[in-house]
Order: structure tokens, then sequence, then C-alpha cells
């Protein structure tokens, strides 16, 4: 290609600005024309793919994920928390670097939301012992579900619950009845009554609600501590479980024995919150969260890499 007297003043602008780091206004006066000329000399330069821009560290392309995602879902914000391909991580490890980087996500939120809901679960347990100790005011954590068996008290909504209010020196309420009734009619009654209302009615009204979602064809805290079984869902169109509900490919509680046996907030009322946060690590749940996200009652979301990579993957 020709050198021509053009684009030996395009090359020496880019050397200029990208190898010896001058800024575009000390480069316009050097070559006596205007820091307009030089910006556009520059914005060539890369149209023309001269200029390559490369970042080179590997949380960049976490960003870009996570940007991704932000747009295509219409979300307020995104964490992509890599997955460590380097060397063998197992999935406690994997969870926990999620569960401090949701940690330190929550604790910039404070400052600006006086109530937060909590439903229950592994990643939820985890993330709360990552937190660390803080002061709030006006502070207050509520339950979004009933509680589990005294067997599984650490992962139990209620002691949740208390674990981040005593955390956050805050006031806390409870949700005094099982997540999962016996049967469909003491759920109904329970459903009936005033202490559930009240529950539930405060649980509506929080700032901030921050969940767990699992994927009951593949792995669920429901199933691991034996509320159902996989044969129950496995033959069904359910694709995810979250708050008090099993739902469908498009985020919709599925209509079921088990679900009607569920005490809590159902996906749908999410998007009546003002901000829902969702916590996942594991490939498996990537179907599961994309369901949760097309019901559109998701603001935010911390995932890992691997969930990340599947979403931008799937056709939405």
């Amino acid at each position: 290609m020709k050198l021509t007297e053009e684009r030996r003043k395009l090359l020496k602008v880019v050397s200029l600005y990208y190898n010896q780091g001058l800024t575009q206004a000390v480069i316009a006066k050097q070559l006596g024309v205007s820091r307009p000329v030089i910006s556009k000399l520059l914005q060539t330069a890369r149209a023309d793919g001269i200029v390559k821009i490369h970042i080179n560290d590997e949380d960049a392309l976490r960003v870009d994920q996570a940007l991704i995602l932000q747009k295509r879902y219409h979300l307020n914000d995104v964490l992509v928390i890599p997955v460590k391909k380097d060397r063998q991580e197992s999935v406690d490890a994997l969870q926990q670097r999620v569960a401090q980087a949701s940690a330190s996500w929550l604790v910039e939120q404070l400052p600006r939301i006086q109530s937060i809901g909590l439903s229950w679960g592994t990643t939820l347990a985890a993330v709360i012992e990552a937190m660390p100790y803080v002061t709030t005011e006006k502070m207050v954590v509520r339950p979004l579900v009933g509680g589990v068996a005294s067997e599984h008290v650490f992962y139990d909504t209620n002691h949740l619950v208390f674990r981040l209010a005593e955390k956050l020196g805050s006031r806390c309420s409870y949700f005094y009845a099982p997540a999962l009734a016996e049967s469909q009619a003491l759920a109904e009654a329970l459903n009936a009554s005033q202490l559930v209302a009240n529950a539930l009615g405060a649980a509506r009204e929080v700032d901030l609600a921050i969940i767990g979602v699992g994927n009951p064809q593949e792995h669920s805290t429901w199933q691991n501590l034996g509320y159902f079984s996989q044969g129950q869902v496995i033959a069904s169109d359910i694709v995810g479980d979250g708050v008090a509900s099993l739902f469908d490919k498009n985020g919709q509680t599925v209509d079921n024995i088990i679900t009607k046996r569920m005490i809590g907030l159902k996906v749908e009322e999410l998007s009546r919150i003002k901000e829902v946060l969702v916590i996942g690590t594991g490939q498996e749940k990537a179907v599961s969260i994309q369901s949760l996200l097309k019901g559109q009652g998701v603001t935010a979301m911390i995932v890992d890499s691997d969930i990340a990579e599947a979403l931008i993957k799937m056709e939405r």
C-alpha cells in the first residue's frame, strides 16, 4: 500500500497516542491541527482495522458477559464470577466465591434500602456466612417462604433471616409455617390464616428480595432435603424452583400438587417487588435461571461464568 501523506499522518497520530501515550490535545498542538481532527483520525484508525483494542485481562470477558446479559434481559446489574479452568475447584469452593461476591454486592446496596427478603437454601446460607458485620439503621429482614424441618435449620429461611439481621444489627420477622405443608388441605388452611397472610404481606413489601434457584431435573435443595423426589418432576414441564414455586420454561408456576403444598411467595409475585436478586452456581441451573428471567421478576443476577456462557448461547 502506497504511503500517502494522509496515511502517514494517520499512522503518526496512532503511534503518538497509543505507543507514546500523548493526549489528543498535545498531539493536535504538535501537528498544528484541532483536537477534533485528531479524534476523527483515531476513529478512522479503529474503523479501518489499523488499531484493534484487546483488553489483556481474563476478567474482561466476564464483564462482557455481564453486559450482554444485562442488556438482553433488561437487568439493573449482573455480576459474573469466573470459573477456574486451570485447576480443579470443588462445587463448594465455587459457591463460596460467588457467595463472597454476592455479600460484597449486598453491602454496597445497604445505604439505599430499608428491608430485605430472603428465600432459603445452600446458596443463601453461604452468602450470609460471607457477610461482614455492619451497622444499619431502620433495616428489617423478612422471610419470603415458610420454614424447613429443624434438622435442616442451617438452610431454613427463619434461621437465615435471623443470621443476616444479626450481621446487620437490624430487626427481623419470622414465617411461622412450613415451606412445604404435609397436605394440600393443610396448606390451604395455613394460607387462610392471619399469621401467614401477615407474613406474605410483609414479604411483598420488601425493597430487595434475594433468592436462590434450583433445577429439580438435575439438582435442587428441595430434593436433597427429601421434600420431593426427582421422579415427581422428571416427566413434567417443570424446569426450576424458586421461592414457593416449581416453574415452567416461561417462569410461571406449574399447577401441581407439590406447588399447592408450598407456602410463601410465588414467582409471579416477584415482579411486584422493587428489586430481586437471583444468585446461582452450576451450569445445570442455566435453564432454570433463563426461565426465571423470562418471568420478568428479576432485576439483578450474580452467577458463575459457566451459567453466563450457557445463557448467552441460549435463544431468548
